[in-house]
């Protein structure tokens, strides 16, 4: 069922005469064919307003001495001035000599059949057919106004085509709506104004592609399964369906790269669509995203009417956050974004009482990698909080995939035997490690500053308090280096892990590597597992 207004409109026989327009020197022509048009006045202009909907907005009255009293019916007729009524549209049939349509019914006429933009003046020509006799033609200047539509809602089979289980669009700007959803195959669907009936629904056009109609319309379908962004705009009555494609990489740009692509900084992929970094934001920092570090093509930026949303047109940049370390998290499955501070953590579980006042720090060993080293009984289990005191927030174990670290339906991290493991967290990529370590009573250094030579004479760590090392060494451009126990044997050498940046490991460990000759003090610590290197 359609608007009530445009069913009246197109069967009215309404009677009474109200003019708006006046002139008193204005001369009626002669009749043609025995009908001649009274009101409106030709030349005149209507400019409706939504504020009265109700009050007449034009009335159309004639004369036919030749023809009254004989029981015709009569047709008053509209159309585009300049059309020579090519297509006309029928306001309405009557056996009286007069007819008058509503502001609302007048402004229907203008948008849904005449097509005529809302606030946009456009030439309207009138006449009154009854048979083959024909009055004389009426022109009047009509400036519509636009119909606000508050809500939009998407139904289809993908909601049972039920009214009641129809999706909220968002409303972006007057009259425009847009809505992300996935689409499943051989979906179909179209739009409501309201999600209590079927009134004033829109679907396409059957002879324009992408235009909405409510009379003789079709259901919107024929799109692949996927996920879609479907954009409407009611002042052009027009509907555009995007399906969104994942960008394989994703790049951070902004105040804290220079804005220049060149240097923007890639995102991990940390599951099916959805990409994570760790940033150090200073205070007024903004950024965007990118799918390439080349180009400002396809840039994703934060939606102006959505909270954590992303869009690609008419975006904002992400900002307003204090300053501090934060994981930055992108989900193309949900198209937003999330940031998270990451600015300390600590070790809570039965190695501590499960006393989340008395959790356990962690060191910082890159920007957003923390460590620390466990001496684990055995059945322990522990998990990881943002804040010491708080349960707020708090990280462990992805019950379902493996070394990854979440927030939501979390286990904790459990299965160890007894012994000293260094327990790294990597919000960068959202992982964790576990690892076995020895802590040694010497420390010595070997690399390529002495060809990689072994031997009892390598330069040896001062260990400056209990499990902390440090020793100040000479290296050249690119050198490499680690660390042994005891000078002259390979025997449980230590480096850096090979996903956690500047974490101590002992097992499957990689070598560390300085990009610039000279001096650097070299710390080991046994009891944070962190290793740093800086120039002096």
């Amino acid at each position: 069922m359609k608007y009530i207004y445009k069913l009246v409109l197109l069967s009215l026989v309404i009677v009474g005469f109200v003019s708006c327009d006046a002139n008193e020197n204005f001369e009626i022509l002669d009749p043609i064919e025995g009908i001649t048009i009274n009101s409106p006045i030709d030349g005149s202009s209507i400019a409706l307003n939504s504020t009265n909907k109700a009050n007449p907005g034009l009335t159309v009255s004639w004369t036919s001495p030749t023809l009254e009293g004989t029981g015709v019916n009569y047709n008053v007729v509209v159309a585009l001035t300049g059309t020579d009524f090519a297509s006309p549209v029928t306001i309405g049939t009557t056996n009286k000599t007069s007819i008058s349509l509503t502001v609302v019914q007048l402004n229907t006429l203008a948008i849904d059949l005449l097509k005529i933009p809302g606030d946009t003046e456009a030439g309207i020509e009138i006449r009154v057919v009854s048979g083959e006799v024909i009055s004389n033609k009426v022109s009047v200047l009509l400036t519509p106004f636009k119909v606000e539509y508050v809500k939009f809602f998407l139904v289809g089979s993908l909601t049972n085509w039920k009214p009641e289980e129809s999706l909220p669009m968002t409303r972006i700007a007057f009259n425009e709506f847009k809505i992300t959803v996935d689409l499943p195959a051989g979906a179909e669907f179209k739009f409501l104004p309201q999600n209590t009936g079927w009134d004033g629904d829109f679907g396409e056009d059957k002879t324009k592609p992408g235009k909405l109609v409510e009379k003789d319309e079709k259901n919107i379908s024929g799109y692949a399964a996927g996920k879609y962004e479907i954009y409407v705009n009611l002042n052009t009555f027009t509907f555009t369906v995007t399906k969104i494609v994942a960008p394989n990489s994703l790049y951070l740009v902004g105040s804290l790269t220079g804005w220049d692509p060149g240097t923007s900084i890639p995102f991990n992929k940390t599951g099916e669509n959805i990409f994570s970094i760790v940033i150090n934001l200073p205070a007024g920092g903004e950024f965007k995203f990118l799918p390439q570090n080349t180009s400002w093509d396809g840039d994703w930026g934060a939606s102006k009417t959505t909270s954590g949303g992303i869009v690609q047109t008419d975006e904002d940049n992400v900002k307003g956050f204090d300053a501090g370390k934060y994981i930055v998290t992108v989900d193309f499955n949900t198209l937003k974004f999330k940031l998270t501070a990451v600015n300390n953590l600590f070790v809570v579980g039965s190695i501590n009482g499960w006393n989340n006042s008395a959790a356990l720090p962690m060191g910082e060993a890159s920007l957003g990698i923390y460590s620390t080293v466990l001496d684990l009984p055995s059945g322990a289990e522990f998990k990881f909080l943002p804040t010491n005191g708080s349960w707020d927030g708090d990280w462990g174990a992805s019950k379902t995939a493996t070394g990854r670290i979440v927030q939501d339906d979390e286990d904790n991290l459990k299965g160890y035997e007894a012994g000293k493991y260094v327990v790294a967290v990597n919000f960068n990529t959202l992982t964790f490690t576990v690892s076995k370590i020895t802590i040694p009573t010497n420390l010595y250094l070997v690399g390529g500053f002495n060809g990689w030579s072994n031997t009892t004479g390598n330069p040896q760590f001062t260990q400056v308090s209990a499990g902390v090392f440090e020793i100040t060494q000479t290296l050249g451009a690119n050198d490499e280096f680690k660390f042994v126990p005891v000078a002259g044997s390979w025997d449980n050498d230590y480096g850096t892990s090979k996903t956690s940046k500047n974490v101590l490991e002992q097992n499957s460990e990689d070598n560390l590597k300085v990009s610039n000759a000279g001096t650097y003090k070299i710390t080991v610590n046994f009891n944070k597992g962190t290793i740093s290197y800086v120039k002096i």
